[in-house]
């Protein structure tokens, strides 16, 4: 990113937008347990947590893209350091690396969950198949990562934009319906006191905490990448990114809300509180393609899982070092236990959520130093 001028490389443009969407989509997003939680229960209000969202996401990608064509950190963490000073910044350092540890967790519910609604197949069965396939992937060394995880993270993107279109267009007029029912607690199948999980006490608050968490993944990504690419392809890179998501969690979330109530084929779970609505969705469209979007679904999480396992391994130990390879496979029988034994919806609502108020105060880490280098440059002026 140090070079300034020059043609757009619309390619790089692309695979970076597809990183992006990769990074920010994983099985929360790909399952629509995130986007039950953090948009579709509050109604219509879901449009102003989606522009939130879309302009914290945009904030902080642009300064860790900047800091990093600057600051030519040594290690990605250090960004934590150069926005929120010595002990903060190391603070996050470490507490970034155990959120990405609890997030590889998260990773094996949603895998476990997907093969068991969609095929019938028992929890142990996905947990253990994504627990084996990021073992490998991470011991084996990860070459290339950007541009691999960049390829599924797009058809992610177009499959669940299609999906979301599909039932918009078909399910429009179940959308005032919907909304009635998110507004007055009158859910399907629900026991007396059961509502609907979501993310906070109100529209603002899920906002910040969805790009919180998201942020916690980001720092040390984004400025790497702003490192190694032209300001110009990065910044396009991560606007594409940010535009292709927010379509698609927008389509998603209406198309939930119009189906709110629409049951599971046995009727033991609805879009409400199924562990992945988006297979109700698809099945609702075309029987098979629940089938082949769960191939998907899992392919995705897979690459997010990938990263969340490196991430913690790689800042205690050096890759391709015996003690490398150890501390992987303990994580992940670790991550493996863990994955299985909460259910799914529990550990994006009490993961994300908690970790992303952490991600928000350090926006409010960031917006402090914009200010002080802003009046700082004014003084010098």
């Amino acid at each position: 990113m140090g070079k300034e001028n020059g043609a757009v490389n619309w390619k790089r443009v692309l695979i970076l937008a597809g990183a992006v969407i990769a990074f920010t989509i994983g099985s929360g997003f790909a399952t629509g347990q995130e986007i039950i939680q953090y948009y579709t229960a509050y109604g219509w209000q879901s449009i102003l947590v989606i522009l939130g969202f879309a302009v914290m996401f945009l904030y902080y990608n642009f300064n860790f893209a900047k800091a990093g064509a600057e600051q030519k950190f040594e290690h990605g963490n250090d960004v934590y350091k150069y926005f929120c000073g010595k002990y903060v910044g190391t603070f996050c350092d470490y507490y970034s690396t155990i959120f990405c540890y609890m997030s590889f967790w998260v990773m094996i519910g949603g895998a476990a969950s997907t093969l068991n609604q969609e095929y019938g197949l028992p929890n142990w069965a996905g947990a253990v198949i994504l627990t084996i396939l990021t073992t490998i992937t991470v011991v084996g060394g990860l070459n290339s990562l950007v541009d691999a995880i960049g390829v599924v993270g797009p058809i992610i993107v177009v499959l669940c934009i299609f999906i979301g279109l599909v039932t918009v267009i078909q399910d429009a007029g179940n959308i005032p319906a919907g909304l009635e029912v998110i507004r007055t607690g009158a859910y399907a199948g629900a026991a007396e006191g059961e509502t609907i999980k979501n993310a906070g006490a109100n529209w603002f608050i899920s906002a910040a905490s969805y790009a919180g968490f998201v942020l916690l993944w980001f720092a040390s990504f984004t400025a790497a990448l702003g490192s190694k690419n032209k300001k110009k392809d990065l910044n396009y890179g991560i606007v594409g990114g940010t535009v292709a998501v927010c379509v698609a969690i927008a389509l998603i979330s209406f198309g939930q809300i119009a189906n709110i109530n629409t049951p599971l084929e046995d009727g033991s779970a609805y879009v409400w509180n199924a562990d992945i609505p988006n297979l109700i969705l698809a099945m609702k469209i075309w029987k098979p393609f629940s089938a082949i979007f769960a191939i998907v679904v899992f392919a995705g999480i897979y690459t997010t899982a990938v990263p969340l396992l490196y991430n913690p391994a790689s800042r205690f130990a050096k890759e391709g070092t015996s003690r490398f390879k150890i501390l992987t496979v303990v994580l992940a029988v670790v991550g493996l236990i863990v994955g299985l034994f909460l259910p799914f919806r529990t550990l994006v609502n009490v993961i994300y959520v908690l970790n992303g108020y952490v991600g928000a105060v350090l926006i409010l880490f960031m917006i402090k130093k914009n200010i002080t280098d802003f009046l700082a440059k004014r003084k010098k002026a």
